[in-house]
């Protein structure tokens, strides 16, 4: 056993972000205003990677503004990890093919071979296993942002995880399969974590709730948790359900699907 978990999943990018900046320096550093930068930081995991495969010798300086929240389930440092290997590439000269930098994507975890390439993808084995799918069908998304203040989050919540939550992932490969053919499954859309985020953090099932009321077309668990969103068709749709989870104390923000482009040219 290797501790890893068997996964299918679609992937999607939307427009939240956060902002990187490399400049030239003798030493990697990293600098995230408003924030403890601990030593196993992705970016920086993701630098020193880089480093030592390319054989640079240079360094650089970070810095990172922070707008995706910290372990909510959004892959905010997985994106950031990805920007990382991008922009140092750049920023170093370093000219690496594709296969190459999903390589070294793959060792920094399973959600940044994905945050490489953007966009609508099929995540399977470990998650690391990505196949590029059609830009689904334009979407707005009501997003509750939650952060689970543990860094071990997801670790966590796998441990967690019996046979009763776990499937056989053709619920993601029906959605999968529908954005191939230009269309939306809105019953397939959900995780198996569900039950145990909405039992760990009780305001996750309580948005879930107002976002179903909302008139969301889909509302799910994201990742692991513990943000949750609501899928609309139409950004009007979207603002006033964002507004109506306000009237209720929940915080919400309202953003939209983006297409491939990514990081990965």
């Amino acid at each position: 056993m290797d501790g890893l978990q068997e996964v299918a999943t679609v992937m999607q990018t939307i427009d939240l972000a956060d902002t990187l900046t490399f400049e030239r320096s003798d030493e990697v550093t990293l600098r995230c205003p408003g924030m403890d930068v601990a030593p196993d930081n992705l970016i920086l995991r993701a630098a020193h990677l880089l480093r030592e495969r390319a054989a640079v010798k240079s360094g650089a300086a970070i810095s990172c503004a922070k707008r995706i929240p910290v372990s909510a389930g959004l892959a905010g440092g997985s994106a950031d990890a990805a920007a990382t290997l991008v922009g140092l590439c750049r920023l170093w000269s370093v000219d690496l093919d594709p296969v190459t930098l999903q390589g070294i994507a793959e060792q920094l975890g399973a959600d940044v071979p994905f945050c490489l390439v953007g966009g609508t993808a099929f995540a399977t084995g470990t998650g690391r296993d990505v196949e590029r799918l059609p830009a689904a069908p334009p979407h707005w998304v009501v997003l509750v942002p939650i952060g689970a203040g543990d860094p071990q989050k997801t670790a966590h919540m796998y441990a967690r995880l019996g046979e009763q939550h776990r499937s056989d992932g053709s619920s993601a490969r029906l959605l999968a399969g529908a954005i191939g053919r230009g269309s939306f499954d809105y019953s397939a859309t959900g995780s198996a974590f569900t039950d145990l985020a909405v039992a760990v953090w009780p305001e996750a099932g309580r948005a879930l709730e107002l976002l179903e009321a909302s008139g969301s077309r889909a509302a799910s668990l994201s990742g692991a948790g513990p943000s949750v969103y609501g899928l609309f068709g139409e950004r009007g749709q979207a603002e006033e359900g964002a507004r109506r989870l306000r009237v209720q104390g929940v915080a919400s923000q309202v953003h939209r699907f983006v297409e491939s482009g990514g990081l990965q040219t």
